[in-house]
């Protein structure tokens, strides 16, 4: 499989004595598929399926971006931790804690007798600069809210699992679907081969009277079927290493293939019930919903713990200045250092305060509503995905040895053709070729993805992934 992507498509030993016989619109047909192949050639790389995985969870973007969410509701837990420290100012004059008079540093104050004529300067006092010192050390809201913002960590946590496990279930079937598509590329090259190695046949068939020139109609018309299905599959193949290319983060313009081939996982290794606790038990989803739920609950409590009085020390200490300038200049100056108790009680707001507390209860209320209705959906998941992996068993089971059947009634037909010269019963084996193939790889295609979808709807991460997991987060910390 590897080599007939690697090599130009379409060029087997005999094709350059083939191409004379060729008709215009199978030229046409031709060029295109090999210029395919050649793009295939230059811009590919190949990765194994492990390496894709582990690249992808070291590379892709979401990740980064959900665990920067994350460090945002760390620090903004820090900071509501922070609350409880005391704060420290320093002010240019404390006059600006207590009124909105404007500081009286540097200024002199000229009083005017109308009556004399004179003026004359008086005494006067400035607060010069000071330090204030704030500490509520009781607040009531403070706890609430710091559990709140926990909760909110929490459940920003359970979003970049949920964002690793979709990532690890994108990747693998993307790599599922490129393996399947050049399995089915390989196949349909092998089909296209021996289709004009009859043809060729059947032209010297015909010159020797031992053929109707309708068998080579037949064939031609088969040979144009078959490359247009060859062009289909390679549209296919573009499209899905497209899609791995992005997952794994890939360099623009490049195109990731498989460099391994397709073949069929191991069987799923839990039972019915066994994948239902677990997945019930461990899916981030319906935790996240809980998460959120306890979040409200707590913002509900901040809300009506408003209600309670505030307690706390305020400190001031103030450089005092007195300057006598009449009969003669003279200036004192002077610490003033005040500790005093602060109280803030707010006893009636017409119950906004209490208002949005039974807001957020309801709130929460919808939450833990959310996170029930989330188990009924993980639950459908599951038994979806399990169905689906015992159809899928059972398909692989019932198709496994028809391709290799309809591979080996073909090449017998193609035999008895330069004998017999029975064109139909070879059409017949093409079709009944091309069935087999698209039945096996779907099949196989289908089982893998059912057991990827059975790690995902359960909680039970891939082998390797939760390390991967953890070095991305040791990569995105530093």
């Amino acid at each position: 499989m590897i080599a007939a992507i690697v090599a130009p498509a379409l060029l087997w030993p005999a094709a350059s004595a083939q191409k004379a016989h060729h008709a215009p619109r199978v030229e046409r047909l031709i060029n295109q598929a090999e210029r395919l192949a050649f793009v295939l050639r230059q811009r590919q790389v190949r990765l194994g399926q492990a390496e894709a995985l582990a690249q992808g969870l070291a590379r892709n973007p979401d990740l980064g971006g959900a665990y920067q969410a994350i460090e945002g509701r760390a620090w903004t837990l820090i900071a509501t931790r922070r609350s409880w420290f005391p704060s420290l100012q320093v002010v240019g004059s404390t006059n600006a804690l207590r009124s909105n008079e404007p500081m009286l540093i540097g200024r002199t104050l000229t009083l005017t007798d109308s009556s004399r004529g004179s003026s004359q300067q008086e005494q006067y006092t400035t607060a010069g600069p000071g330090v204030v010192l704030n500490w509520s050390f009781f607040d009531a809201r403070r706890p609430a809210a710091i559990n709140q913002t926990l909760e909110s960590l929490k459940a920003e946590r359970f979003l970049f699992d949920i964002a690793a496990r979709n990532l690890a279930l994108n990747l693998q079937v993307a790599y599922t679907g490129v393996q399947a598509e050049a399995e089915l590329l390989q196949r349909y090259e092998w089909l296209l081969q021996l289709t004009q190695r009859q043809l060729h046949t059947a032209r010297a068939l015909v010159l020797q009277g031992r053929l109707r020139r309708s068998a080579i109609d037949q064939l031609a018309t088969e040979e144009r079927l078959q490359l247009t299905r060859l062009l289909d599959r390679y549209q296919q193949l573009f499209l899905v290493s497209n899609s791995l290319t992005a997952l794994v983060a890939g360099q623009p313009g490049q195109y990731v293939l498989a460099s391994e081939p397709l073949a069929l996982q191991s069987p799923w290794p839990l039972g019915l019930d066994a994948t239902l606790a677990q997945a019930l038990d461990l899916r981030e989803e319906i935790k996240q919903k809980l998460t959120l739920a306890s979040r409200d609950r707590w913002a509900a409590t901040r809300a009506i713990n408003g209600y309670l009085p505030v307690f706390g020390l305020v400190g001031v200490s103030t450089l005092s200045s007195k300057q006598f300038l009449n009969p003669e200049t003279s200036t004192i100056q002077a610490w003033s250092n005040t500790v005093g108790l602060n109280f803030r009680w707010t006893v009636f707001d017409g119950g906004i305060l209490a208002a949005e507390a039974t807001a957020l209860k309801a709130q929460s209320a919808q939450q833990a509503s959310d996170a029930e209705s989330q188990k009924l959906l993980v639950s459908k998941e599951v038994m979806n995905a399990f169905a689906g992996f015992v159809t899928a068993r059972l398909a692989v089971e019932n198709t496994g040895g028809d391709f290799a059947l309809a591979r080996r009634s073909l090449e017998e037909n193609a035999k008895e053709f330069a004998s017999r010269g029975d064109v139909t019963t070879l059409i017949q084996g093409f079709n009944l070729y091309i069935s087999a193939a698209d039945k096996d790889v779907g099949a196989i295609r289908q089982f893998n993805n059912a057991v990827f979808g059975l790690y995902r709807t359960s909680a039970l991460w891939p082998p390797g992934v939760p390390e991967q997991i953890s070095a991305r987060r040791q990569q995105l910390r530093r």
